[in-house]
C-alpha cells in the first residue's frame, strides 16, 4: 500500500448499473456480483453495493460522511482489476493500477451513524468538525500508549475552547496542537490539499532547516521550512557527488535538480546508490501505483548492473521521505538469494483488528551479495523504514546511522465534514521476528551522526566515511606536511591573502602549528603565535567567559536581563516572556542587527571616525563614534532613542523573542554589558582572569582600543583594481561581539581546553561544569548551527564558529567524538569573490589535514 493512499484523493471510488439483454450470460460488473454491506475492519470504511450504485461511507463512532456514489458499472477509468470472494466470507477488490488488494468484511447493514450521514460543506460547524476529528483518532489510531498520549485528556483540554463562532484559523490552530504531542509523521491536518501539517519526530536536518530559516531573517528573507529542507537534500546530494568518480555518476530523474536516485562508483571502486523516496520512479506524472513499481524495476536492474563489479555498496536512504511498500520490497529483493519473510502488517485500534498481510522478500537472480553499509537517519521513514526492515536482517547488509524516524503504517486518511482532511496511523508493522518499530524507529548496528550541517559546508559524510573505513577503505588519505603547505601557499597566492596560521589538535594536543605569509608590511613572517583579529570567533571566547559568570553564581542565565540594566529594551511587540541572559547567548532574544546602524559601529581607532564613511564615500554614520555602551544600547534598544526602530526587533516578521534563532551582534554584545553589570567587573577583566590566564594565552586581549603589540594588519581588495589596500586599525562600539586579538598557539589552548573538559595538558584549568554548560544545548530553538550552546554552534558532536569582518576571515572547529580539530586565522578579504574562496579552499584542505595529518608534532619556533 502507498504510504499516504486516499481512495477520496485518488478518485478510485466506485459507482453502478446492471445491464441485461435477456440471456442467460451473466451480464454483471464485477461489483455487482457481490451486493451487500462490506466494511473495511479498523479502517473506518464501508461499501454499500446493490444492483445499479455503489456508495462509500468514512465513518466513526461519532458520524458518518458519505464520500462518493457510483453507477454500477464502473466506467472504464476507474475499473476494479479484480474483486473476488477471500475465504468464502470476505470481499477482496483491487483498484487499478494499485499493487495490494483492499479486503472488506460481509454486515448485516450500515453502522447505525451512516443511517443519517453528513455532507461535506466548508460552512460546517466547528464543534462538528471538532467531534469528528477526535472520533476518528479515538477509533481509528493505533499507537496513542505507545506515544504516552492520554486522548481523552486531550479532548477535555481542547473540547472547552471549542464554539461555533470561531474563525477557521483558530480552529485548525486547535486541531494542530492536539495532534503534535504525537510527533508521528503520518498524522497530519491539511485545509488545502497537499500542504498538511504534521509534526514528525524532530531530526538534525529538519532542525537545521528550521535553523536556517530563522537565520535567514537577518537578511530579510524569509523562506518556509520547506524551502530551506529541499535546499539541504540538494546540498547533500552534491556532497554524495564529491565521493564519485564522475564518469560514473547517473542520476534520476536527470533533468531535475531534486532526485530520487543518485549512484555511482568512489575511486576506490565502493559502488554508491541514494534512495531519496520510494513513490517517483517514472517519468510520466500521472503513473499509476504499479507504474511507478515497474519503473522503479527497471531502474533498479540497470543500476545494480552497473554496480556489479563494486567492492561493496553504500545504500544511502538517511533522506528517504517514504512511499510504497511494494517498491520497498522490490529494491531490497535485488539483494537477497532465499526467499523470507519481510513483514506483517494488521490494523490494530479501538474500532477492532484487520485483516493479518504478511508480505515476503522475493529473491533476485543476479542479488548483489558484496558488502552493504544501510545508512539510515531520524529522518527515514515509512516505506523507508520498511525497506530498511526488509534488508536488516539479511547476512550482507549493516546498518549504519541513527534510529528511523518510527512511522510504518500506512496513512488513514479522512475527510472531515468541512472538507478538510486528516491522515493517521492505524496499523501495525512487525518484522519477521514480531518486533515492533513504531515510534522507537529501527535501531543502527553501528550509530554514527547522520547529518550536520557543517558535513555540507566541509563537503564530507561521517557515515560515508565510516563505512568506507569498513570496507577497507580510507576515506581521508594522509596528506604529508609538505604537500599540505604547497597546497595552502599556493591557495594563498591565489586569493592573494597576505598571511595565514593554522594550529592542528589532535587528543588534547597541538600537533602542527605554522604561520603563512607576512604579519606586517615590514615582511616578518606569520607564525603561530602573530596575533590576528578573530571577528566573530571572539563570540566562543565571550561563552566561556559567560559560562564561568554564571557557573559563579555572578549573573542569571534565567533572570530578565532588564534586572541589570538602567534602559529598557522596547520590543516592537508585547515580549512573549521576558529578555534573558540565554535568550541573548542562543541568538533567541528577537533583538536584529539593523544595517544602517550596525555598520556605524565600525571606526578608526585613531580619531573615531567611520570606518563605513571612509570607504562608501558616504556620511552615513556619525562622527566621532560614540563609543559608550550605555548610551548606544539606549538610543537602539529604548524608544525614544535616536536609533529606535520596531525594524530592530524580530517583531518585524510577526515574531516574538524565544521564537527563532536570529543571529544578532548587538544581542551578543549586550550579553556582555548584561555580565558587566552584574559582577561589577569589566569584561577584559573577566576574560583574562577566566581564560586567558588559565589557559597561558599570553598574547590575547580584548582590542578595545589601539593594540600596544603588534597585529597582524587587515586588508581589503581595490573594487577596480583589485590591489590590497591596507585598512586602518579599526574596533566596533559592540566589541565584546567580535573585536577579540589572539593567535593560532594561544586559541590552540582554549580549543583544547573546550575538548578536554577544561583541562590543558592533563591540568584542570577552567571548571568542568562550565565547559559542559558553554558546550551544551541551551535552547529548545533551533539554529543555523542545529543547536547554540553559548554562542558556539553545535552540530552533532561538532563545535565550531567562524569570524568575518573586513579584512578578517577566521573559524574554530572541534570534532569532540574524534578529538580532532583546528585554528584557522586569516586576514582575507570575504567583500572579494576571489580572496573568498581561496580562503574557503583553504579551510576545506585544513579540515582534510587535521584528520589526515601524521601525528609527529610540528611546531615552527
Amino acid at each position: 500500500m502507498f504510504k499516504g493512499f486516499s481512495l477520496l484523493t485518488s478518485g478510485l471510488i466506485i459507482s453502478a448499473v446492471l445491464s441485461g439483454c435477456g440471456d442467460s450470460k451473466d451480464h454483471r460488473g464485477a461489483l455487482q456480483k457481490h451486493p451487500g454491506v462490506w466494511q473495511k475492519t479498523a479502517y473506518g470504511e464501508v461499501l454499500d453495493i446493490s444492483a445499479d450504485r455503489m456508495q462509500r461511507y468514512e465513518f466513526n463512532t461519532h458520524a458518518c460522511i458519505k464520500v462518493a456514489q457510483r453507477a454500477l458499472p464502473l466506467s472504464s477509468d476507474s475499473e476494479i482489476t479484480q474483486a473476488q470472494l477471500r475465504n468464502t466470507e470476505q470481499l477482496q477488490l483491487t483498484y487499478a493500477g494499485e499493487v495490494y488488494p483492499h479486503i472488506y468484511d460481509p454486515q448485516t447493514s450500515l453502522p447505525g451513524v451512516c443511517q443519517s450521514p453528513l455532507s461535506v460543506d466548508t460552512q460546517a460547524n466547528p464543534t462538528e468538525v471538532f467531534e469528528y476529528f477526535w472520533h476518528a483518532f479515538n477509533d481509528y489510531y493505533a499507537f496513542f500508549a505507545l506515544r504516552d498520549m492520554d486522548w481523552q485528556t486531550q479532548y477535555n483540554l481542547y473540547r472547552p475552547q471549542i464554539h461555533d463562532a470561531m474563525p477557521d484559523d483558530a480552529l485548525f490552530e486547535t486541531l494542530t496542537e492536539m495532534i503534535a504531542p504525537l510527533a508521528d509523521g503520518h498524522v497530519s491536518v491539511a485545509r488545502t490539499p497537499g500542504h498538511p501539517y504534521f509534526a514528525m519526530k524532530d531530526a538534525p536536518i529538519l532542525r537545521a532547516a528550521r535553523g536556517t530559516a530563522s537565520y535567514y531573517l537577518r537578511y530579510n528573507m524569509q523562506l518556509t521550512d520547506e524551502q530551506v529542507f529541499s535546499e539541504l537534500v540538494l546540498d547533500s546530494l552534491q556532497v554524495t557527488q564529491r565521493y564519485l568518480v564522475p564518469g560514473s555518476m547517473g542520476s534520476f530523474p536527470a533533468e531535475q535538480e531534486e532526485k530520487t536516485l543518485l549512484w555511482g562508483k568512489t575511486k576506490d571502486n565502493i559502488g554508491v546508490l541514494v534512495i531519496n523516496n520510494l513513490a517517483r520512479f517514472s517519468s510520466d506524472a500521472e503513473a499509476s501505483e504499479t507504474e511507478h513499481l515497474d519503473a522503479a524495476s527497471v531502474l533498479i536492474d540497470g543500476i545494480m548492473a552497473a554496480l556489479a563489479d563494486t567492492e561493496g555498496l553504500i545504500l544511502d536512504i538517511r533522506n528517504n521521505t517514504g512511499g510504497d511498500d511494494a517498491i520497498a520490497l522490490a529494491i531490497a529483493s535485488r539483494f537477497n538469494t532465499s526467499k523470507r519473510l519481510a513483514f506483517n502488517k494488521q490494523a490494530l485500534n479501538q474500532a477492532g483488528q484487520g485483516v493479518l498481510l504478511s508480505q515476503s522478500l522475493q529473491t533476485h537472480p543476479n542479488a548483489y551479495t558484496k558488502p552493504i553499509y544501510l545508512l539510515t537517519s531520524q529522518l527515514t521513514i515509512s516505506a523507508g523504514e520498511i525497506l530498511a526492515m526488509a534488508m536488516m536482517h539479511l547476512p550482507h547488509v549493516t546498518l549504519l546511522g541513527e534510529a528511523t524516524s518510527g512511522a510504518l503504517s500506512d496513512k488513514r486518511f479522512f475527510t472531515l465534514p468541512n472538507g478538510w482532511q486528516i491522515s493517521l496511523s492505524n496499523e501495525v508493522y512487525r518484522d519477521a521476528q514480531g518486533t515492533l518499530y513504531e515510534q522507537r524507529g529501527i535501531q543502527p548496528d553501528i550509530t554514527v551522526p547522520a547529518f550536520s550541517m557543517h558535513a555540507l559546508e566541509s563537503g564530507r559524510f561521517e557515515s560515508y566515511d565510516h563505512a568506507l573505513t569498513l570496507l577497507g577503505k580510507d576515506p581521508n588519505p594522509q596528506l604529508t606536511i609538505g604537500e599540505f603547505e604547497r597546497q595552502l601557499r599556493a591557495l594563498q597566492q591565489q586569493g592573494n591573502i597576505p598571511a595565514v596560521a593554522v594550529n592542528i589538535i589532535h587528543d588534547g594536543q597541538s600537533v602542527y602549528q605554522q604561520g603563512f605569509g607576512h604579519a606586517d608590511e615590514q615582511g616578518t613572517a606569520v607564525n603561530a603565535h602573530s596575533r590576528f583579529y578573530l571577528g566573530s570567533v571572539s563570540k566562543t571566547l565571550l561563552g566561556a567567559t559567560l559560562a564561568q559568570a554564571v557557573e559563579r553564581q555572578q549573573v542569571d542565565l534565567d533572570a530578565p536581563v532588564e534586572r541589570y540594566l538602567n534602559f529598557s529594551i522596547d520590543f516592537g511587540t508585547p515580549l512573549a516572556q521576558p529578555i534573558t541572559l540565554r535568550q541573548l547567548i542562543t541568538h533567541t532574544s528577537g533583538i536584529m542587527d539593523r544595517d544602517a546602524i550596525y555598520r556605524c559601529n565600525y571606526f578608526v581607532h585613531t580619531d573615531g571616525s567611520s570606518l563605513y564613511n571612509r570607504f562608501s564615500q558616504e556620511s552615513a554614520c556619525e562622527e566621532p563614534a560614540d563609543t559608550n555602551l550605555d548610551r548606544f544600547f539606549t538610543a537602539y534598544l529604548t524608544q525614544p532613542g535616536s536609533h529606535y526602530h520596531t525594524d530592530n526587533f524580530i517583531s518585524r516578521f510577526a515574531l516574538r523573542n524565544n521564537e527563532a534563532a536570529v543571529y544578532t551582534n548587538i544581542g551578543a554584545a549586550l550579553a556582555a554589558y548584561v555580565t558587566e553589570q552584574a559582577s561589577g567587573q569589566t569584561l577584559p577583566e573577566l576574560t583574562q582572569d577566566y581564560v586567558f590566564t588559565p589557559l597561558a594565552m599570553q598574547r590575547s586581549e580584548w582590542g578595545i582600543a589601539q593594540p600596544t603589540k603588534p597585529v597582524v594588519p587587515r586588508y581589503i581588495h581595490h573594487p577596480d583594481t583589485q590591489q590590497l589596500m591596507p585598512l586602518p586599525d579599526y574596533g566596533n562600539i559592540t566589541y565584546s561581539e567580535g573585536g577579540a586579538i589572539s593567535t593560532a598557539h594561544d586559541l590552540g589552548n582554549f580549543l583544547i581546553a573546550s575538548m578536554q573538559q577544561g583541562k590543558l595538558n592533563g591540568e584542570q584549568r577552567i571548571p568542568a561544569r562550565a565547559v559542559a554548560a558553554m558546550l551544551a544545548p541551551q535552547t529548545d530553538v533551533p539554529s543555523i548551527s542545529v543547536e547554540r550552546g553559548f554562542f558556539w554552534g553545535l552540530d552533532g558532536d561538532k563545535i565550531y564558529h567562524s569570524g568575518e569582518d573586513p579584512g578578517v576571515l577566521t573559524q574554530v572547529y572541534g570534532d569532540m567524538r574524534h578529538q580532532r580539530g583546528f585554528v584557522l586565522l586569516t586576514n582575507a578579504d570575504s567583500g572579494n569573490d576571489t580572496s573568498a574562496q581561496a580562503y574557503d579552499d583553504i579551510a576545506q584542505l585544513v579540515l582534510a589535514f587535521s584528520y589526515g595529518i601524521m601525528k609527529e608534532p610540528h611546531t615552527a619556533p
